[in-house]
């Protein structure tokens, strides 16, 4: 994500808060139902049950749509026949040559670097914990394939699956273009800008970041399962509900997205959600409900915008710091000052560390960095590709922190 400066991007997470004003935390209700449970359907359902037994067929709806958006022909059951039809004949050519680009120009060598060099990070971690993602499965399974959950948090609205057979020729035209421009960045810089995905993501367009979510599970060779919603109510539990779940006291602030990858279920989430610390502490279910279940995770942060240097974040630093046994992100994550105070961390350097890009003129050089780029350089390793803000002069740089 990216945005012009940490005040602006404050001003966005107190407006897009995840919940209607009924769900707003409130400091003064005690919580009534225990953080380690999820309601399904007025069931409780464990969250920390295991993912690893096949549950549900990729012969569905939502692998179907999915199907059609990554342009994969013969695959979409009863709705192969759009292919057919000149809008996703044209879309499916266009998904194909923009993802043969993006993995020659850098995915390949992201998951074969990555897998390399967080080998041991990948083989102890059964999560990966995800702020400020918006929809980037893609990179996160690049790096991190092993992982059974992936647990991502934002700004923008979870939305739903267009409903193909229903498009006219011109609405599958324009929800086809609309879903391409959603891509373009990530395909081009390798992430996602807030100012334009809260643009892009509007109900009237590609109607919020599921689809794209969707898309990218789907694209890193996996087949979807179901897609379920999740609800907050007030500060008693988070509910696992149906996709057709209709409520209008209590709209979804998160998503469920079942998989299969390699014979083996898995599962990502995403919750829009404000994570500053005013809605964001020990008192508030959401934090109780990530605290709990992002216990010994791998914590993956890119372009984040900085957020995490600013004071009213500093409840989801802690809480990264305490529950993570490594944190991979760039220098827009933790201040690196955080990582070296207890020494609890050993740290492996990549690429280069230079100032931050011109959209963020009131930050400066972390001197705590800049010195042990400087100490190390010797050690510091190379990076084989692009990612991050410095798209233009490709000076990226990658801090991997293990505890001890």
């Amino acid at each position: 994500m990216r945005a012009h400066n940490i005040l602006q991007l404050f001003v966005l997470l107190s407006i897009f808060i995840s919940c209607s004003s009924s769900d707003s935390p409130n400091k003064s209700e005690p919580v009534k139902v225990a953080t380690d449970t999820l309601k399904k359907d007025s069931a409780t359902v464990s969250t920390t049950t295991e993912t690893t037994g096949v549950t549900g067929t990729p012969e569905n709806r939502f692998n179907y749509i999915t199907a059609v958006l990554c342009g994969d022909k013969g695959k979409a059951g009863d709705l192969n026949y759009l292919f057919d039809t000149l809008a996703w004949k044209n879309h499916s050519k266009f998904i194909d040559s923009s993802w043969k680009r993006l993995e020659k120009k850098r995915l390949v060598a992201m998951q074969n670097w990555g897998r390399k060099e967080f080998e041991q990070a990948n083989s102890q971690a059964k999560m990966v914990f995800y702020p400020f993602s918006g929809p980037d499965y893609l990179t996160a399974h690049a790096f991190f394939p092993n992982a059974d959950k992936y647990v991502m948090l934002g700004l923008e609205p979870v939305g739903k699956l267009p409903d193909l057979k229903k498009f006219k020729a011109v609405e599958a035209s324009d929800y086809s273009q609309d879903f391409k421009k959603s891509l373009g960045d990530i395909f081009d810089k390798s992430y996602f800008i807030t100012k334009k995905m809260l643009n892009d993501f509007q109900s009237q367009k590609v109607n919020g970041l599921l689809p794209v979510l969707a898309f990218f599970i789907r694209k890193s060779g996996n087949e979807i399962l179901d897609v379920k919603y999740l609800v907050r109510y007030n500060q008693d539990s988070i509910s696992e509900v149906n996709y057709d779940f209709k409520d209008n006291d209590h709209k979804p602030f998160g998503v469920r997205v079942d998989f299969l990858q390699e014979g083996k279920q898995k599962s990502v989430y995403y919750f829009k959600y404000d994570v500053s610390d005013k809605q964001f502490n020990d008192t508030t279910v959401f934090y109780k409900y990530i605290d709990k279940n992002s216990a010994n995770c791998i914590t993956y942060l890119k372009s984040a915008s900085y957020l995490l240097h600013a004071n009213f974040m500093s409840n989801m630093r802690k809480l990264i710091i305490r529950n993570s046994i490594a944190v991979v992100q760039d220098d827009t994550g933790i201040p690196f000052k955080y990582f070296e105070e207890g020494k609890n961390f050993d740290i492996k350097l990549y690429g280069a560390y230079t100032k931050p890009v011109s959209d963020f003129p009131y930050l400066s050089l972390q001197k705590p960095l800049q010195e042990a780029f400087k100490k190390d350089s010797a050690n510091v390793g190379k990076l084989p590709f692009h990612l991050g803000y410095h798209w233009g002069t490709k000076k990226d740089v990658i801090i991997y922190a293990k505890k001890k």
